[in-house]
């Protein structure tokens, strides 16, 4: 999909009839929007995602998300029913030209803004043809599971570099890499339509026995469906929770009062979470310990009755063996000794070593008896080795528990200070702050327990479908329903299976972009990899001392990221998904005839928190995607942004937003110097409303 204009008409700041064209050349494939804050650079990117998605599509970020039409025009009204806002969007996808056109009249908008007015159109042979089902249409060629990851506040994605939002990274390389198709396939095939149906059909012509496994079954299978939703919903309440609390600390850093302790607390958290993977890391190797080498600290006992059997054998001669009965025997069937004599029978050279049978070992004794003494100094050793090995490794995790109490400590009173400042704004912000970190944890415990119950349920109906598949039906009828339903259920687990080999078969391919990209922007030390369960990690190596000697050993440790670094990840993570679907067809499959699709990034405020990595990110982006389109402060462009985005030549298409109003933020510019232009952007007047003016680029 590429994106080709955006015409907004009474959309939120926006009065009128305006647009952007967006650049489309390959080589010049940037369209850069200028606008200070609150000028509409968020109105903007959720004028594209409302037109796409409705009033689904808006972010967490947008205010009164209820009144969208402009409301200088809607107060003027006086016909609600012809007082609107809408949004056009041209766009090709596959060669293919659509036009797409969302309204919301004022009469809506008053009644329900969720409901709005949406047409499609696809441009065939010249002649435009109406989409009968757009919203189908839409779902077919940009899913709206995809929208957050080409549509996006760039202060507002770092947490896809957090761990608990493994499953959304999961979601994402499924959809934007064309395996929704067998996710599609699993949902129809489990649907109460076909999966409920034939259970009903075999539960009418079975057994009882076999009727009320197959009601446990839809009772489980009601239970899988209510849990997954509460799941769904939980996750979302996660993220707009974690963008609250980002809000709420960038709104601190600003505060004057509170500026010096939230810089101190960010770092405070930093280290807090550096302490918790690391006492993490430190108790698993001590349980790994423990498991595997500490059956050595209890055998002391066994050690000692060994050594006790071994010292009684060697003070009576027994070992080593003085000589080997094998050797005796050999000498007896031979009937000569080793000195020339011959052993006759009967002779007394024959019965003198026939004598010392009795003083003779066994070699398979002697070798017993060798490897259990070799075997009790092993256990001996492993025992101090294990002894000294869990002190240090306690001592470790003891003083990692201390720095980590220290941390904690200073970061309670440092929400003690800011709360008894006497400033109101900073006063109001930590109180927000505590109650949003408190909903943080609940909503982090109640993940947990909703990923412990829909496993619990999955493995119940997964145990209920082998049992009502071991209980035989006598009737041909039953018999025959039994066959039809697990033929459904089996070909929904076989989906199920290539649909998570697919996607772990993709992982080390995208793993291998995002370290590469990766290490573009942040240079050498550290990497990043895409984890086994899909969790986006930032890695380094450590030199060590071994707790046993003075080597220096090299360990891979995960790094405790900033907000700055884990908005890089994400960063870096989009792109290499949008770049690995670009060549999606050249990349061995397990489903075959898949093309490659091309997605833009659609991206506000992407260098907010990137401080030294915004040259790597400005530099590198506009290689990957086929299309980038960025909404961007002064403040934000300023520098080397700009730098690297004048070298690169990419820049193809410019606006800026100018702000007509009363009044204006104290940090927005009035004017603008954008490369050799110089142009105002804040106009004083009664009415409030954003213009968008084009530049030469």
């Amino acid at each position: 999909m590429i994106l080709e204009k955006l015409i907004i008409e009474n959309f939120r700041q926006f009065r009128g009839k305006q647009e952007i064209l967006f650049s489309t050349v390959p080589n010049r494939n940037v369209t850069l929007v200028h606008a200070e804050n609150g000028f509409g650079k968020t109105a903007l990117l959720n004028a594209l995602l409302w037109g796409f998605y409705g009033h689904e599509g808006l972010t967490e970020d947008l205010p009164r998300k209820e009144v969208l039409i402009h409301e200088g025009t809607a107060a003027r009204s006086r016909n609600p029913a012809s007082t609107s806002a809408k949004v056009t969007i041209l766009f090709t996808h596959d060669t293919e030209k659509y036009r797409l056109e969302r309204e919301l009249t004022l009469e809506q908008q008053k009644l329900d803004a969720k409901k709005t007015d949406l047409v499609l159109e696809m441009n065939k042979d010249g002649m435009p043809m109406t989409e009968r089902h757009p919203r189908e249409r839409i779902q077919a060629l940009m899913p709206f599971g995809i929208s957050e990851f080409l549509f996006f506040n760039g202060e507002r994605i770092d947490h896809l570099a957090m761990e608990e939002n493994a499953a959304l990274i999961t979601d994402a390389i499924r959809q934007m890499l064309g395996l929704n198709l067998l996710q599609a396939g699993i949902v129809d095939l489990r649907h109460q339509s076909v999966l409920g149906k034939l259970r009903a059909e075999l539960r009418d012509r079975t057994s009882a026995e076999k009727a009320a496994k197959i009601d446990e079954q839809a009772r489980v299978d009601d239970d899988i469906t209510e849990w997954g939703k509460r799941k769904e919903t939980n996750q979302k309440n996660l993220l707009a929770t974690d963008a609250e609390l980002a809000t709420v600390n960038s709104k601190l850093e600003l505060n004057r009062e509170a500026h010096h302790l939230q810089l101190r607390r960010n770092d405070l958290e930093k280290q807090e979470q550096g302490f918790v993977e690391r006492l993490t890391a430190t108790t698993k190797r001590l349980g790994q310990i423990v498991a595997e080498d500490s059956y050595a600290l209890f055998a002391g006992d066994l050690v000692k009755r060994g050594r006790e059997i071994v010292d009684k054998l060697r003070n009576e001669g027994k070992i080593p063996a003085r000589v080997l009965n094998s050797f005796l025997n050999e000498l007896l069937e031979s009937h000569r000794c080793i000195c020339k004599r011959h052993l006759d029978d009967g002779s007394a050279e024959r019965k003198a070593v026939e004598e010392l049978m009795h003083y003779a070992g066994d070699q398979q004794f002697n070798n017993a008896v060798g490897a259990l003494d070799n075997a009790l100094g092993r256990i001996e050793e492993g025992a101090e080795h294990t002894r000294r090995s869990l002190q240090a490794i306690n001592g470790e995790r003891l003083k990692i528990s201390d720095d980590l109490k220290a941390v904690r400590e200073e970061l309670a009173q440092i929400s003690h200070k800011i709360t008894g400042k006497d400033d109101e704004e900073a006063h109001k912000l930590e109180e927000t702050r505590v109650k949003l970190s408190l909903k943080q944890r609940e909503l982090l415990a109640e993940q947990v327990k909703n990923d412990l119950k829909l496993e619990e349920f999955q493995k119940r109906r997964e145990g209920l479908r082998k049992e009502i598949q071991d209980i035989i039906d006598s009737e041909a009828d039953a018999q025959k329903a039994q066959r039809r339903l697990s033929a459904v259920e089996e070909s929904s687990n076989l989906l199920q299976r290539i649909l998570d080999i697919e996607t772990k078969e993709l992982r080390p391919v995208l793993n291998q972009d995002i370290d590469e990209h990766f290490r573009k922007i942040i240079g050498v030390g550290y990497w990043a990899e895409l984890s086994d369960d899909f969790k986006l990690k930032i890695m380094k190596r450590l030199d060590v001392s071994d707790a046993d000697s003075d080597a220096v050993k090299s360990l891979e440790t995960e790094v405790a990221l900033s907000q700055g670094q884990r908005q890089v990840t994400s960063l870096v993570f989009i792109a290499s998904l949008v770049a690995l679907a670009r060549r999606r067809s050249e990349i061995p499959t397990i489903i075959k005839g898949l093309t490659g699709s091309e997605y833009p990034m659609v991206m506000d405020s992407p260098f907010g928190q990137l401080s030294q990595f915004r040259p790597g990110v400005a530099r590198w982006i506009p290689e990957l995607a086929p299309q980038v389109i960025i909404f961007v402060s002064s403040s934000q462009f300023e520098g080397d942004v700009a730098t690297e985005l004048k070298k690169s030549k990419r820049i193809g298409k410019r606006y800026y937003l100018a702000y007509h109003g009363p009044n204006i933020q104290p940090d927005a510019k009035r004017e603008l110097e954008i490369g050799k232009n110089s142009v105002t952007v804040y106009f004083e007047e009664k009415d409030e409303f954003t213009e968008i003016c084009e530049l030469e680029t």
